[in-house]
């Protein structure tokens, strides 16, 4: 009579019972067999699965059974058996930190087991798991390289081609997955390797390999989601490759079988993108259309107005029907890549009609000139950088040049519109004869050196006449000649003879602190000064400085004049366009900038007032800060307004900062004192402040104004108040 294997086992147990080799033996061998039928149980389920998962329940039952065993018989002959099924067993319950440990203690003290290299092919899986990446991808070379049997060198290979593929390194990523599908692999991961394959052609855009993988993994027995991928990957490939009428044949396969019916929307946007491809506008139109108005997901519909928009503006030139196109992606979804994309450019579309001029006419004054002018070199802009129009951007710049010769920006406009002709009709002899033309018309300018570096002609005979140069020579005089007298003359110099340039207020300022700090008279013409300043110029930053100069007294700030409503009306246009007109009182972008903290805006009068104080940490020392008042000149994190804001009904918000600013002008460190109630802004904010660099001639000039003693590790602290207007498209 023939006994099966379970009859033998048990007659064997109850042998060893009836020898006396005790009950604890019987209990041993009888929970390791439990163990290993659940463990080859559960192998069996996952293997047999085409996801490669499954058996979790039988892979919980071997971790049970496993623990006692190596629990309670460490010296069993079967300890490293129990060992490998535990460290098995927990990688497929996602239990990767207590399989990397149960597999070093098997590798470690059974070099010589069966398991060994089972063993540690799975302690590399589960290092790469753990986010041990190079130690994972070292044992998977060493696997891949040595005499190991084939489906362990499959896995490594399949774990190199990976790891190399999600690094973006996709020719070193295929020699291993083609190692997997042209001998090691199982047929799922030969498939698997050859839709790698595929991806990676297409991603260095290598469309008609590409093209070649995608039908070659159709031949392999793909599931329905790789058989959608590689259908639609075909597609594209085959349209970049101008070979539309294959790639609307395989997006024919997917709409015609039912299966991807979820899909149809997207499948269908693609079929339009083969009719523009085919530059069969009309149907591609249609298509489009059918998507936005009959699907019922936003994020198609969407992306049909989106493509529909892009059409008008690019295509037809028609920027009002783009614009409705946008409109109607924007209200779809906003929060997708087209709704956002579709947002801002309808916002730069909507533009035009803002920056559109009205006739000047014989009365207006040069603050109105120069308000027209710049508006008009945004417009410019607008058509260069945005809606990819040169030709009108050349031509607006042009109008600004001969409409508003006087304008402050005119030798900009000039210098742009050379850029203009150099990059867009590769034009150096024009490029170059306008910027030489500017240098005649403007010598005096703020915007002369932008000109002379082009041209080459810094540090030259040529490289002078122009407001920053002799204040440059002041700042040279005061802080390294330790010269007060020759400063004092060049400050003046500046403010007597370039009442338009940006250096203006502040070198007139300069003087009166020069003879306060180095010449003072001893009677209060200083006092006097100051105030003069501030009567005319009360809505600088500036005369905010010189009333805290003039009167110490804290509550001076809140006597300082509001700014006109005309102005603070002309400052907000400037902000939200990006204006920076630095001490014209227009702040810079993403970096708006403010005056002293009055108001409750700021939050309580105890954080207004801490704002200006910093307590040393190791002696307990209080320190008093003074406003630093100045625009960035780069911020490396730009601050953008978050979406999530939109509904808050308020259009601006304030921000008080504590910056440590080194000698080259860069943030070293930042702390919110003052924040908002919208934690994203405050996020937002502080990246923007702590990516920012100001000017070094700026740092050194407040440092010397106030006195300042230098940080233990270097730089000095000052309050920095930075602002937030709500964009204008979302009030």
């Amino acid at each position: 009579m023939r006994l099966t294997k379970h009859l033998r086992i048990a007659l064997l147990i109850g042998l060893m019972a009836t020898l006396g080799l005790g009950s604890g033996c019987g209990v041993y061998f009888n929970t390791f067999f439990n163990a290993r039928k659940a463990f080859n149980s559960a192998e069996k389920t996952r293997r047999d699965s085409k996801t490669n998962r499954g058996g979790t329940n039988d892979y919980n039952t071997a971790i049970t059974k496993c623990l006692k065993v190596v629990d309670n018989y460490p010296n069993s002959k079967y300890y490293d058996d129990a060992l490998y099924m535990l460290g098995v067993s927990y990688f497929h319950t996602n239990q990767y930190g207590k399989a990397e440990r149960r597999l070093r203690e098997l590798l470690a003290n059974y070099e010589d087991s069966k398991f060994a290299r089972q063993a540690n092919l799975y302690l590399a899986k589960s290092k790469l798991e753990l986010g041990e990446v190079e130690e994972a991808m070292a044992v998977f070379q060493e696997i891949f390289a040595a005499d190991y049997d084939r489906a362990f060198k499959g896995e490594a290979a399949m774990g190199l081609g990976q790891y190399h593929f999600d690094a973006g390194d996709y020719d070193l990523s295929r020699q291993y997955l083609l190692a997997v599908r042209d001998s090691l692999g199982t047929d799922l991961d030969k498939l698997k390797a050859q839709m790698l394959v595929a991806d990676g052609y297409f991603e260095r855009y290598k469309f008609a390999d590409a093209l070649g993988a995608y039908i070659q993994a159709l031949g392999m027995n793909p599931d329905k989601d790789q058989r959608y991928h590689a259908l639609l990957r075909a597609a594209l490939s085959s349209y970049r490759t101008q070979r539309i009428d294959a790639g609307m044949a395989y997006l024919d396969e997917l709409i015609e079988d039912e299966l991807y019916f979820d899909s149809l929307g997207i499948l269908k946007l693609t079929v339009g993108m083969g009719y523009e491809y085919d530059e069969d506008l009309e149907l591609a139109e249609v298509t489009y259309l059918d998507v936005a108005e009959k699907s019922e997901n936003r994020l198609w519909q969407a992306d049909a107005y989106h493509r529909l928009g892009l059409m008008y503006q690019f295509t037809y030139d028609d920027l009002e029907q783009a614009k409705e196109y946008y409109d109607l992606a924007v209200a779809a979804t906003r929060s997708s890549e087209a709704g956002r994309d579709a947002l801002q450019r309808s916002s730069d579309i909507g533009k035009i009609e803002t920056f559109a001029q009205k006739a000047l006419d014989s009365t207006a004054t040069q603050d109105v000139i120069d308000d027209a002018g710049y508006t008009q070199y945004l417009l410019s802009e607008l058509y260069w950088f945005q809606l990819n129009k040169p030709d009108t951007a050349i031509l607006e710049m042009q109008i600004l040049i001969d409409s508003f010769p006087t304008a402050y920006d005119a030798p900009k406009a000039m210098i742009a519109l050379s850029q203009m002709y150099r990059e867009h009709y590769e034009d150096d002899k024009t490029a170059d004869s306008i910027l030489k033309a500017m240098l005649a018309r403007y010598p005096g300018s703020d915007f002369t050196p932008e000109a002379l570096d082009v041209l080459g002609l810094r540090g030259t005979a040529a490289d002078t006449g122009y407001a920053g140069v002799y204040f440059h020579k002041a700042e040279d005089f005061l802080v390294d000649r330790k010269n007060p007298d020759s400063a004092l003359y060049y400050y003046q110099y500046v403010a007597d003879n370039y009442p338009d340039s940006k250096y203006f207020l502040q070198a007139k300022y300069n003087t009166i602190w020069v003879r306060e700090n180095y010449r003072a008279p001893g009677d209060s013409s200083i006092i006097y000064a100051y105030q003069a300043f501030i009567d005319s110029f009360p809505s600088s930053e500036l005369a905010r400085e010189a009333s805290r100069r003039a009167a110490p007294s804290r509550a001076t700030f809140a006597r300082v004049e509001e700014e006109p409503e005309e102005r603070r009306e002309s400052d907000e246009l400037a902000v939200v366009s990006g204006r920076d007109d630095g001490p014209r009182g227009v702040s810079a972008p993403g970096s708006t900038t403010s005056g002293e903290v009055t108001g409750g805006a700021y939050g309580s009068a105890d954080a207004r007032e801490g704002l200006y104080y910093r307590r040393n940490p190791e002696t307990g020392e209080t320190d008093s800060l003074v406003s630093f008042k100045s625009n960035p000149v780069e911020v490396d994190e730009p601050f953008e307004f978050p979406e999530d804001a939109a509904s808050i009904n308020q259009y601006e918000w304030r921000l008080g900062f504590q910056i440590l600013v080194d000698y080259s002008g860069r943030v070293q460190d930042y702390i919110l004192v003052i924040g908002t109630d919208v934690p994203e802004i405050d996020a937002r904010a502080k990246l923007a402040v702590g990516s920012m660099t100001f000017d070094p001639l700026t740092i050194t000039n407040r440092v010397m104004q106030a006195n300042l003693q230098e940080h233990e590790g270097g730089g000095y602290w000052f309050v920095y108040e930075f602002q937030v207007d709500k964009p204008e498209y979302l009030r």
